[in-house]
């Protein structure tokens, strides 16, 4: 069976505020699997326009903080308009180079361009921050299966995909036939591809 139109994505949660409850949970999750790739960024960012070759950690976390803040505050991603990548990293360049403007006079070509052309001036997206960024997503897409399977089938899912154990293995700790192994991996494979066909997917992964 194939997911609904509407998503149900963790992506797409952080911006229906009409469940309060799941939108705040959903940014809980968000901020704990984007927090790496955002200092990924943060750093990259930085980098490009200071030529610092080790980025200040406290610098780098407060930018990540400011970002977090900016983000949750508007709440204005839209997956129809672009990237989620992009957009952090649009809001990621413009506190970095807000920053840099109150230490030092606007000297650089990349600090002189305004909040609305940033996207235009943004660094290239360095290899760090594409691994980081598809390992997030691939921990978002894999709480989404967590909570469009039961939890058995999880179980199941994740002892044999993610911990690679064999089937037999989990037949014999589980006290199942080898057979419900392979038939429960199966559905939970053809289960994760409807997720991941998600729009938010998509977008994010392909283009």
């Amino acid at each position: 069976m194939m997911l609904p139109d509407t998503s149900l994505s963790l992506l797409s949660r952080l911006r229906d505020e009409g469940d309060h409850t799941g939108w705040q949970v959903s940014w809980k999750r968000f901020l704990e699997l984007y927090h790496e790739p955002l200092l990924a960024m943060a750093a990259g960012i930085y980098r490009h326009h200071t030529g610092h070759a080790v980025p200040p950690q406290a610098v780098i976390e407060d930018v990540v903080a400011s970002v977090v803040v900016d983000f949750f505050k508007r709440n204005r991603f839209d997956p129809e308009r672009g990237r989620l990548r992009t957009y952090l990293r649009v809001l990621t360049n413009a506190r970095i180079v807000d920053m840099l403007r109150k230490e030092r006079p606007l000297n650089h070509e990349s600090l002189a361009a305004g909040e609305n052309s940033m996207v235009e001036t943004l660094p290239s997206e360095t290899q760090e921050e594409n691994q980081s960024f598809q390992h997030a997503l691939l921990a978002t897409l894999i709480e989404d299966l967590r909570e469009h399977i039961p939890l058995r089938q999880f179980e199941i899912f994740e002892m044999v995909k993610l911990k690679g154990m064999t089937a037999e293995q989990v037949a014999i700790e589980i006290g199942v036939q080898r057979g419900v192994i392979d038939n429960t991996i199966y559905k939970v494979m053809t289960r994760l591809r409807e997720i991941a066909a998600n729009p938010e997917y998509l977008e994010e992964y392909y283009t």
